[in-house]
């Protein structure tokens, strides 16, 4: 027949060793990351006024149209493809009478260089090297 105080003596160090305080702490939850206020690097730059015509053909522009339709400002069922159309212009004019209500500032539908830092576009081009 088994000892019980052998027994007893064994459910007491089991109980020790699983007991919180000896096991080991849990990790420290990761803080977020803190964007830096002037972090641009993962946002395309504004291209200038003069790239927003007819005939431009460039991912900078699917990459705005993205925005755009994330923000519901795009036409629906349809998709902001990298030519510059009509209805680019239209969905920037949307989205710059949410930025300027009551015709407040620019609304033409060629995006000025605070629409488009709003808007956050994400960076398609290379960004360019550190010298």
């Amino acid at each position: 027949m088994p000892d019980p105080k052998q027994h007893d003596d064994q459910t007491a160090a089991r109980k020790k060793t699983d007991s919180p305080s000896d096991a080991t702490p849990a990790a420290a939850p990761v803080p977020a990351p803190v964007e830096a206020a002037d972090d641009d690097s993962r946002y395309e730059p504004y291209p200038g006024p003069e790239f927003f015509h007819g005939g431009r053909y460039s991912s900078v522009n699917t990459a705005a149209g993205a925005r755009l339709t994330a923000e519901g400002h795009a036409p629906q069922g349809k998709t902001l493809g990298p030519d510059w159309t009509t209805a680019h212009r239209n969905a920037w004019q949307s989205y710059q009478k949410t930025l300027r209500p009551k015709g407040g500032g620019d609304t033409s539908g060629i995006p000025d260089e605070t629409a488009w830092r709003q808007l956050k576009v994400p960076r398609v081009s290379p960004a360019p090297k550190e010298s």
